[in-house]
């Protein structure tokens, strides 16, 4: 009899400290890191004809596109003559332009500064696309015979 209730003891005082366990719990951190996306796709060189200031001009000069999953990136464009296409012969011969970047709120924009985008949204997985016109004349004279050019530079940025 003293072996069953030994036997009785243990089973409760088993089984009771199984019960009277307190709940355990402790964090488990989880993070994962999403690779930056950010690229930018400029139109090659334009070539294009200069109807020698009798009618205003536009000049279709492509696309831009850009992939960002970065939110306020901005677009900027500069030009090397400061808004200015350059007689390659004869620098003081010189058309003035403006630019347009569709969607960007950079409209007939003077390159004697930089244009500067507001800052954007990520953009889609294929990418935003921004087509690109340059205007310039009519002008009251004729334009001196010869080739005229400058070039842009387009960036995009973010903080």
């Amino acid at each position: 009899m003293k072996k069953y209730a030994l036997v009785a003891l243990f089973a409760v005082a088993v089984f009771g400290m199984a019960f009277a366990a307190t709940t355990q719990s402790g964090p488990a951190s989880i993070s994962g890191l999403a690779a930056e996306v950010f690229s930018l796709t400029v139109p090659g060189t334009y070539m294009g004809t200069i109807a020698n200031g009798s009618t205003a001009e536009t000049w279709n000069l492509g696309i831009i596109t850009v992939n960002s999953n970065v939110r306020n990136w901005q677009l900027s464009v500069s030009s090397a003559n400061s808004g200015y296409l350059v007689n390659t012969a004869d620098n003081t011969e010189k058309i003035a332009y403006t630019i347009t970047v569709a969607y960007l709120d950079i409209t007939d924009w003077s390159l004697s500064r930089v244009a500067v985008s507001p800052p954007q949204p990520r953009t889609s997985k294929t990418g935003n696309i921004y087509p690109v016109q340059l205007k310039f004349g009519p002008s009251a004279d004729y334009y001196q015979a010869g080739t005229y050019g400058d070039t842009l530079t387009v960036t995009i940025s973010h903080n």
